[in-house]
């Protein structure tokens, strides 16, 4: 990808920094090598870099190189914007244009890609599968990935943006899934999404037919159930015909029986009456008795209740008489206790005021404390300061030139001659912060031993306060038992009351317990006189046997009845539950072929879920990845040997090891120290080793992807990532650009850099101060 031409209109950083609505780079006529984006901080330098690309992101502003992890708005001002970059990749000249407007009500982004055709025109891209670029920020980045790669791949091999994200950093699946489109194996991503797809279109297939054998189960479980019903409909129509037969034979004998009674009745009227009669007093005394009874036991539950409730008085009476002592002494502790806990509430008060006064010391000490650290590291930086102007002072006596005329005026020196004036007003700056900071420090020694006793005071104050709360809380228990002072006199009266109440209960219980025997013994015995003479009249009596006769008669046709319609119920039931077994039984024929086609779809789908995970990141392109990891290594060792020498070396491991000796699929990056012949990880470098070794990573990756898939981007991006390098990691930091461009073929490399030796290594600058100005 190389781009040619940008322009940006209504950006926040092209407004702040240069002054200006619009601004446009015309990037063909540039040299080839590497091109610095030069300017103060602040002066819009990486809003030009982050859309040196078509991606619709500015990546050092997104949380992740996705567009989902960007928004345009919050770079915009106004009511509208634009981005236009033309741009060539692979021979074929593109444009992107992005629009933005913003009236008010609402916003609308419009995304365009268009290429050129022959006649000079732009076009719309259209992609094979006929997607076309039509301003939706979803068929842009379609078309984009198409033509570029996922962002992902593009911003960790081509572009480094600022506070991106170390390589070392990614997660295993992360690293996966850009090495795989790093290698060219997104094929295999999508075979192994579609594999999954048809395993999980099967797995639907297989669910229904589960719920289908799931249903026959059910309907096998139901035969069973009917055919055991059926055999317990047979088993209760026998039960009740045998029954509907010994209950006609019982109805005969009763016919006979009544036959023989009505022939032998012959009691006289007058015995019969006398027979009426007695039965009548006899349902008066059952009556009297059963009303006896039932007032005995509503007198007895009424007596029950009165004693209960007395036996509370009772002893609720004793509770507070038991508390007398306690009660009559309570005013006296109430009184003292009050005069105690008011001493201590006071030196309750004096300890927090002393506390108080002792934190305002301690605010005071913290402010202290950090101004001392502040001044420490404005010292350290005034001495370093002091001392590089030292060392560029020294240059004005070493220098071949010295002693001659044209010393003073030459204008080499003319950064060493600024910085002896600087020097002397530096080193006034150091001897104040120095005074400062020693006169803080003797300010700090007093309040130090003052708050020592910080901590014996609070503990104190706790202390004090605890037993305030367990004084306060007897307090209240004794005004409780104070105020039960006027009960006792009441109490000891309702006692002597409810135990008199007693005893009168009691000896009512007494009287009415006799009285009732004697009325049950009255009744009972002229029952047993009435009984007597009914056994005396009784074999003269036959009406009562001939209407107890009729009353069987009646039960036993009713009996016969209700069988006959109990063994028609249960015949019918048996005609149900066999036409219900044999539909059943019908649908069960077919649940083998069924078993057989569940059994088909389960070993489908795991064939497919195998093909899934072989072509997976766990399968063919972990073993690609595997194969490539030699030489990625040897492509970033080659590059750190020519920059830095042979002091570190890395090694790519893509398999870790677990604690039970076992391993698996990972990632991590090793590196060898030569000089002290050790190895650490990688997040384990100082910062400018990790700087170094990360950009040789990053186009170690951008430069196998070249070699492996031949498709190169012919620019590469970075943007401010040499701070922290010393000078010589700086100039080796350049170096490693220039055998990057020379080995991966790429025409120029943009790069963004505040360091003067750096930029008087660029083959061309982009003064962003100059375009302002433009």
């Amino acid at each position: 990808m190389r781009p040619l031409k940008l322009t940006l209109t209504g950006f926040i950083g092209v407004r702040d920094g240069m002054r200006r609505e619009s601004v446009t780079l015309d990037l063909a006529s540039l040299p080839a090598g590497l091109i610095a984006l030069t300017g103060p901080n602040g002066a819009g330098k990486t809003t030009l870099m982050d859309n040196l690309h078509p991606y619709p992101i500015m990546p050092s502003h997104a949380s992740k190189m996705s567009a989902d992890a960007f928004s345009y708005w919050d770079h915009l001002y106004g009511s509208r914007g634009e981005k236009d970059l033309e741009w060539e990749h692979a021979d074929k000249l593109y444009r992107s244009v992005f629009s933005f407007r913003n009236p008010g009500k609402s916003r609308k982004a419009e995304y365009y890609l268009f290429e050129k055709a022959a006649d000079g025109s732009w076009k719309p891209l259209e992609l094979p599968d006929g997607l076309m670029s039509d301003g939706k920020a979803d068929s842009y980045n379609r078309c984009l990935d198409a033509v570029l790669g996922s962002p992902e791949a593009f911003f960790t091999s081509v572009f480094s943006a600022q506070n991106r994200r170390p390589i070392a950093s990614y997660q295993a699946s992360e690293i996966k899934r850009l090495l795989a489109e790093l290698l060219g194996l997104e094929h295999l991503r999508d075979l192994s999404a579609k594999a999954g797809d048809v395993a999980k279109g099967l797995q639907r297939h297989l669910d229904a037919v589960q719920r289908e054998l799931l249903l026959l189960s059910g309907r096998r479980d139901h035969l069973t159930r009917l055919v055991a019903d059926i055999g317990q409909a047979e088993s209760s129509l026998a039960t009740a015909r045998q029954q509907r037969d010994a209950e006609t034979a019982h109805g005969a004998k009763l016919l006979q029986e009544r036959a023989t009674v009505a022939a032998k009745q012959s009691a006289s009227a007058a015995a019969e009456a006398r027979l009426r009669e007695l039965k009548v007093r006899d349902g008066e005394l059952a009556a009297r008795r059963r009303q006896l009874e039932a007032d005995a036991r509503d007198a007895g539950t009424r007596s029950a209740a009165r004693q209960r409730e007395l036996t509370q008085i009772v002893s609720a009476r004793q509770a507070v008489l038991a508390e007398g002592e306690a009660i009559r002494t309570a005013g006296a502790q109430r009184d003292a206790l009050q005069m105690a806990l008011s001493g201590q509430q006071g030196e309750v008060a004096g300890q927090q005021e002393a506390i108080a006064r002792l934190e305002a010391l301690q605010l005071q000490h913290t402010a202290l404390k950090s101004d001392l650290q502040g001044l420490e590291g404005r010292g350290a930086s005034a001495a370093q300061l002091v001392q590089s102007l030292k060392g560029q002072v020294s240059v004005m006596d070493t220098v071949p030139c010295h002693g001659h005329p044209m010393h003073d005026a030459c204008p080499l020196l003319a950064q060493a001659r600024q910085a002896e004036v600087q020097l002397s007003e530096q080193t006034i700056s150091l001897t104040q912060l120095r005074t400062s900071y020693k006169a803080k420090v003797e300010a700090m020694k007093p309040m130090a031993a003052a708050l020592e006793e910080l901590a014996s005071q609070r503990k104190r104050l706790t202390a004090l306060q605890a037993e305030v709360a367990r004084g306060q809380q007897e307090l209240q228990r004794l005004a409780a038992l104070a105020a039960k002072k006027p009960m006792l006199d009441v109490a000891l009266e309702g006692l002597s009351q409810a135990q008199r109440d007693l005893a009168v209960l009691a000896e009512e219980d007494g009287r009415r317990q006799a009285r009732h025997v004697r009325d049950m013994q009255e009744v009972d015995h002229q029952q047993e006189v009435i009984h007597r003479e009914l056994v005396t009249l009784s074999h003269v009596d036959v009406t009562g046997v001939l209407a107890e006769l009729d009353l069987k008669l009646k039960a036993s046709r009713e009996e016969i009845v209700a069988l006959d319609g109990r063994i028609e119920a249960l015949i019918r039931q048996q005609a149900t539950f066999s036409t219900e077994r044999e539909r059943v039984e019908a649908e069960l024929a077919g649940m083998p072929g069924v078993q057989g086609k569940a059994e088909r779809l389960s070993d489908e789908i795991a064939r497919w879920k195998l093909l899934a995970k072989g072509l997976g990141n766990d399968g063919v392109i972990a073993l690609s990845i595997d194969d490539a990891g030699p030489a990625l290594t040897g492509i970033v060792n080659d590059l750190l040997l020519a920059c830095y020498g042979p002091r570190f070396t890395i090694a790519i491991h893509t398999q870790t090891a677990l604690a039970n000796g076992e391993k698996r699929e990972g990632f991590e990056i090793r590196v060898h120290d030569a000089d002290n012949d050790s190895e650490k990880d990688f997040a384990h470098m100082s910062g400018g080793q990790k700087i170094w070794v990360n950009e040789c990573l990053t186009r170690g990756i951008g430069l196998y992807r070249a070699q492996d898939s031949g498709q190169s981007f012919h620019t590469l991006f970075t943007d401010e990532a040499d701070g922290p390098l010393d000078p010589e990691r700086k100039r080796a930091f350049m170096r490693m650009k220039r055998e990057v461009l020379k080995q991966g073929g790429y025409e120029r490399e943009f790069f963004i850099s505040h360091t003067p030796e750096s930029v008087d290594e660029a083959d061309a600058v982009i003064d962003v101060v100059a375009l302002a100005v433009a």
